[in-house]
């Protein structure tokens, strides 16, 4: 991405859309047309939604991220301040995924399913598991949830969670940045022992504490290696052993070691199957991976289910949040 300061407009030259990613951009950005854009949208009565999908829809992450600088220096205004106060609902939480940073969103995402009576303990599984090939986010989030809430994040998680539930969560938290190399036999060998003396033993805050504290590597290692020697699934294992959220936990887990995208077409497709709609799932997978991986995340959709993920999208949600939606998947 190439940053040209023409008088007062700012310019991008966009580099070709990459493998992956579903959001195409213009080859040229005018960022400071797409700030008066905006700024039209929500000026006065009435809010111009499609406008504001256009411009939002169709930017990447880091022109999304600088077109919010360049909206506050022309009109001396916050960018998600302006659309927060004249949109609503699921529409308006996909805009904020969209101008804000990701760490800035999952942080307010776990915030949200911390506050109030009960605990949303899918949406804290679901933002972790978001970010678990990537620690610098996962210390944005931090940081960023300390910065706004005058606490850390891991100690609300204490008093919002318990049991095992707590252990995993905490655990995926507290990685850090892992080995992912190829593992040896004998590391194999020794990760097989160990996890079926803590089955054997019923111990599930073990086996949390044990596959939190590996590589995705060595998880999707040893999920082969068990199917090896038993000619059982792990992941079908562990959940028979386990229930509700703790067998949410393992599953996520598990997935998303052996294929990212797998495990994000499974989230996709349980948060649009039989009564109702997890829009909160549907809302951050889809915004936080249109400029990663969401591509191939609609191949395993169509894999997993025999259907187009734009179109099960476009039969369970409606108005502008399907457009901005539909939009992001292209």
């Amino acid at each position: 991405m190439l940053l040209i300061l023409i008088l007062a407009t700012i310019q991008i030259i966009s580099a070709a859309t990459l493998p992956g990613e579903t959001i195409i951009e213009p080859a040229t950005v005018d960022l400071t047309a797409d700030a008066a854009t905006i700024r039209k949208a929500v000026k006065g009565w009435g809010t111009d939604e499609k406008a504001i999908i256009n411009v939002l829809a169709n930017r990447r992450y880091n022109t999304r991220l600088m077109l919010s600088n360049v909206y506050e220096r022309e009109f001396e205004r916050d960018l998600w301040g302006d659309l927060k106060s004249d949109t609503s609902g699921d529409f308006r939480n996909a805009l904020k995924g969209l101008v804000m940073t990701e760490a800035q969103f999952l942080a307010e995402e776990m915030r949200s399913a911390m506050q109030g009576w009960g605990t949303n303990e899918d949406t804290l599984i679901n933002c972790l598991m978001l970010t678990l090939r990537d620690p610098t986010t996962v210390r944005g989030i931090k940081s960023y949830y300390y910065s706004l809430y005058s606490e850390k994040l891991r100690d609300r998680i204490v008093d919002e969670t318990d049991g095992t539930l707590k252990t995993f969560l905490l655990g995926v938290l507290d990685r850090g940045v892992m080995n992912e190399t190829a593992v040896a036999d004998s590391q194999q060998a020794a990760d097989l022992s160990e996890m079926k003396g803590l089955m054997e033993g019923r111990n599930i805050d073990g086996i949390a504490t044990f596959l939190t504290s590996i590589s995705l590597t060595r998880i999707d290692a040893l999920q082969r290696t068990y199917f090896m020697e038993t000619a059982d699934e792990l992941v079908t294992v562990l959940a028979d052993m386990t229930g509700h959220h703790v067998k949410d936990c393992f599953t996520s887990l598990l997935l998303a070691a052996r294929d990212f995208d797998y495990y994000a077409a499974y989230e996709l497709h349980a948060a649009m199957e039989g009564t109702g709609t997890d829009e909160g799932t549907l809302t951050r997978i889809v915004v936080t991976r249109a400029d990663k991986d969401l591509a191939s995340i609609k191949d395993s959709y169509k894999k997993l289910t025999t259907r187009e993920l734009a179109k099960d999208v476009k039969d369970d949600t409606s108005g502008d949040y399907r457009r901005v939606l539909l939009a992001l998947i292209n």
